[in-house]
């Protein structure tokens, strides 16, 4: 295997330069919030559904999810096929109906449909989980970085983390999205060319799939079990996911119609997972069945060395040059992911928690202020927490899937369901939230269940709540002795649930403590329901009022001449800057000819740039068009209101 030069530094010094000075660029566009956080909802269709795809790798998806690939084979290829499918079923359910909120944070809305209580506490949930993912993003990309070029990997950690952080801190969304973009074509450029030299090694795919175990659905992972129901899990919280969490993607476009292009492009998209991620990490299983027999993986032997197989190959099959293409591409990744968080949980923060409870005064440029600060203060956090999980033994897969399926289920059911369901009270979030989190910690924590289990009962369990609510308030309004069998049903149910399925003890608790724990969570739920029945049935007909208003916001179709291009604001022209950063990347890219290439290495080389170079003439060209019809249809516009 090759070893990282000159040339692979230098492309990748290069590109921090680049995503720097993408955020000079956008700060003068941000000059308040809603600029800031939703890109004043101005972000074209095909940029916000790129970096809907691009939000979701980073050097996880090089590392944790190719060690996973490694080691369950064609299982991983079935749960890369279900992003796809779940991108697309998920934007489709409400991607319209969150572009009519006019929102400029995930859960803003939520004041208005639920109420002030459950705004915070979704605030907390969402701020928590995503800050703990961010760190396991950041711990995926040192652990990836630091060996291949023989860095400390805590320098590597503080350097990326800065980097992130100042150009998110910069460019808001704004940055999040252009460069998204960019990195997607530095990533699907690089994958594709590393999958067909990857199948070159074996023969092609037909000796793949000869040379490789048959499906199976039941596999062991650093201690953690998965099976076809994990992969329906995450097929139920990407769906849900999408439909709650890529809000920010489109609520930022400028209409209904665009955002539902967001959800379709992202799904399409998806359908290049299972071939340029998937692939490669089969191949290193038939190429490298004993990890412990490679020099390359016997320092990491005992520390899940397949999380580096991607690399591996990488540093086999690619030229010096393009290997710092790859080191940035997992950069691009990285970059685009924690950016994304930043900057959603930023607006989260300091939206719906500062300006929505410690100081409600605070105007628009103030909050853009504050949202800075946030940021600045995410990435420290984010970049400690990647420290600690960097060096733990559990893994980065199993890091990641701990924290997806526990904190995801309570908090996107209620943001769908609010969505989509008008009858439900203003406090069923809270108690549907309250429900999930408690289940999902029984089960998985406490009787040490599977996550597919988990997932189901979590997901029942929250819905089942939320979609009885109405009907659990009358109840306590009429009659109590109803509600009151009810909640000893939900109790006695969960109880002989709970203390008959205890599978494991994870924490290595007492016996007895451990069936105590099994008992008191029906309990809570039981009671707790009698508490949420209260709340629910204290609804007035105002509040009930201001439930129909926002339905009516959703009901009316989005004014584009008002709400976005107002006071003379005009889209702001992306097409150019994106084809010309490309082509320029790709030109720059060309300097590698000037060393001495073996013949292979460079027509593979030439292939890479010639791929750069092609797409950024295209987006130009075809840009260019689209920025001409769209300046065409705004005049109209504009003629037809006068």
């Amino acid at each position: 295997m090759k070893e990282v030069n000159i040339y692979d530094y230098l492309v990748v010094i290069g590109y921090f330069v680049f995503m720097l000075g993408i955020g000079l660029y956008f700060m003068k566009i941000n000059k308040s919030g809603k600029e800031y956080f939703a890109g004043g909802s101005m972000i074209p269709w095909w940029v916000s559904g790129m970096t809907l795809y691009m939000a979701n790798f980073s050097a996880w998806t090089f590392t944790g999810a190719a060690g996973f690939a490694y080691a369950t084979g064609w299982f991983a290829i079935l749960y890369f096929g279900t992003w796809s499918i779940a991108y697309y079923a998920g934007s489709q359910l409400t991607a319209a109906r969150w572009r009519r909120t006019r929102s400029i944070s995930p859960v803003e809305y939520t004041y208005t449909r639920f109420n002030f209580t459950t705004q915070q506490f979704l605030s907390l949930v969402i701020a928590t989980n995503f800050t703990l993912s961010a760190g396991v993003q950041l711990a995926a990309t040192c652990k990836l970085l630091a060996p291949v070029m023989g860095l400390d990997i805590t320098m590597v950690t503080v350097v990326t983390g800065i980097v992130i952080l100042l150009y998110t801190f910069m460019g808001g969304l704004w940055a999040v999205s252009i460069t998204d973009v960019v990195q997607g074509v530095i990533l699907l450029s690089i994958t594709f060319i590393v999958m067909p030299l990857a199948l070159g090694l074996v023969g092609g795919p037909i000796n793949l799939v000869n040379a490789l175990p048959p499906l199976s659905f039941d596999h062991m992972y650093n201690g953690v079990r998965y099976t076809e129901h994990w992969l329906v899990s995450i097929f139920i919280i990407m769906s849900l996911g999408t439909a709650a969490g890529a809000a920010q993607r489109f609520y930022s476009v400028k209409d209904e119609k665009d955002a539902k292009r967001v959800g379709k492009l992202a799904g399409g998209l998806f359908l290049t997972v299972p071939l340029v991620f998937g692939v490669p990490p089969l191949v290193a299983k038939v190429v490298w069945p004993d990890l412990s027999q490679v020099d390359f993986f016997k320092p990491y032997i005992g520390s899940n060395p397949q999380d580096l197989v991607f690399i591996g190959l990488c540093l086999k099959l690619l030229p010096n040059g393009l290997v710092g293409v790859f080191l940035a591409a997992m950069l691009a990744a990285t970059m685009s992911a924690l950016s994304s968080v930043y900057n959603m949980v930023s607006s989260i923060l300091s939206r719906d928690i500062y300006q929505g409870w410690i100081r409600p005064t605070t105007t628009d440029v103030g909050l853009l202020t504050v949202g800075r600060v946030f940021s600045v203060v995410l990435g420290l956090i984010v970049t400690s927490l990647a420290v600690i999980f960097v060096t733990s033994q559990f893994g980065i897969f199993n890091w990641m899937q701990a924290f997806f399926t526990l904190l995801n289920i309570p908090v996107v059911v209620p943001i769908a369901c609010g969505l989509l369901f008008r009858r439900i009270p203003k406090w069923s979030a809270i108690s549907a939230i309250t429900w999930g989190l408690i289940v999902g910690v029984t089960a998985r924590f406490i009787l040490g269940w599977d996550i597919g289990p988990q997932v189901y009962l979590a997901f029942v369990m929250t819905f089942g709540i939320l979609s009885t609510s109405y009907w659990t308030g009358q109840w306590y309004k009429t009659r109590k002795w109803l509600l009151s069998l009810a909640s000893l049903g939900v109790t006695v149910a969960t109880a002989l649930l709970f203390t008959r399925t205890i599978v494991g003890n994870p924490w290595g608790l007492d016996g007895q403590l451990q069936h105590a724990l099994a008992y008191l969570s029906p309990l809570i739920l039981g009671a707790s329901l009698i508490g949420f029945a209260r709340l629910f049935a204290s609804e007035t007909e105002e509040q009930r009022k201001m439930v129909d208003e926002f339905f009516k916001k959703l009901d009316t179709p989005v004014n584009v001449l008002k709400e976005v291009f107002g006071a003379g604001k005009r889209q702001i022209s992306t097409f150019p800057l994106v084809g010309s950063t490309t082509i320029i990347m790709g030109l720059l890219m060309s300097l590698i000819f000037l060393t001495d290439l073996p013949e292979g290495e460079a027509i593979i080389l030439g292939v890479m740039i010639s791929i750069m170079i092609l797409f950024g003439a295209a987006m130009w060209y075809f840009g260019k068009k689209s920025e001409i019809r769209t300046a065409a249809q705004y005049e109209q516009k504009v003629h037809t209101e006068e």
